[in-house]
Parts: structure tokens; sequence; C-alpha cells
């Protein structure tokens, strides 16, 4: 019973995550990020970017890929509890914050060539930070919001 519990959970995480990272998508391709020198680019193509390609597409299938891992994550560790919505979407929200700031000191700057927890990760992060917490945030809060629905 517990297998099949936690697999359920998995899989509304995953449902809910890709959900949340279509809007999460959506937001990031019109917010800017960096681009060579004083030119500016969307999020999107800054994930791309990440990814060493130059297609939004990739981009895009990142968010994608990346809300699915993460929201199937976040129902593995849902697993048996009983959330109203209300509890669900600040769950979200915190898990959300959770990823912003594992994604920036990490995740990110690794993918950028940055050795993580270093002062060159700091640089890589610093003009995307507020946009990514914004994404972020917005993911979990939906993410939270929809796991309860699916």
């Amino acid at each position: 019973m517990r297998a099949k519990l936690t697999m359920r959970n998995v899989e509304v995480g995953v449902l809910a995550g890709v959900f949340a990272g279509i809007l999460f998508g959506l937001l990031m391709e019109f917010l800017p990020a960096p681009g060579a020198g004083a030119g500016r680019i969307s999020m999107a193509l800054y994930a791309a970017q990440a990814l060493h390609a130059q297609s939004r597409l990739v981009g895009w299938f990142a968010y994608l890929v990346y809300g699915g891992v993460i929201g199937g994550l976040f129902g593995y560790l849902l697993q048996g509890r009983r959330l109203d919505e209300a509890s669900a979407i600040v769950w979200g929200g915190i898990y959300g914050l959770g990823w912003w700031i594992l994604a920036g000191l990490v995740l990110v700057p690794a993918l950028r060539g940055a050795v993580p927890f270093s002062p060159s990760a700091v640089g890589v992060m610093r003009p995307v930070a507020l946009t990514l917490l914004a994404g972020h945030m917005l993911y979990g809060l939906l993410l939270g919001a929809a796991f309860p629905l699916v």
C-alpha cells in the first residue's frame, strides 16, 4: 500500500509540476536576462545557453523537465500527508523558495561554468537572482495550488 501511495503522489507531483513549469516558462519567456555585451535576452534563452544550446525551445524543454522532476519530488516528500488547498499553496511557496536557493547556489552556477558556492557563482547569479526568485515563487505557489486538484 505504501509503495502505491508514494507512486501516486509522485505522479500527481509530476503532473502538477509540468503545469506549473508551463506557467513558469511563460513568465521566463518575457523576463529579461543579460545577454552578450549590454544586450538583454529572455530567461528561456538564458536557460538554453546554460545547457550549451542557442534555441529558446531548449530552454522551454528544460523548464518542463525541471518542473516535472521537482514536482515529482514534491509529491514524494508529501506522501501520506493530507493537505487542504491553503496549506498546499504555502508548502508549495516554501518549496519554490528552497529551489530558488538551491538553483542559485548550485545548479545555475554549475551549468554556467562557475564553482557552486563560490564568489564566481554569486557573480553569475547576481543579474538574474530576482527574476529567478519571482519564477520559482510562482512555480511553487502554482505547484502547491495544483497538487490537491490533480
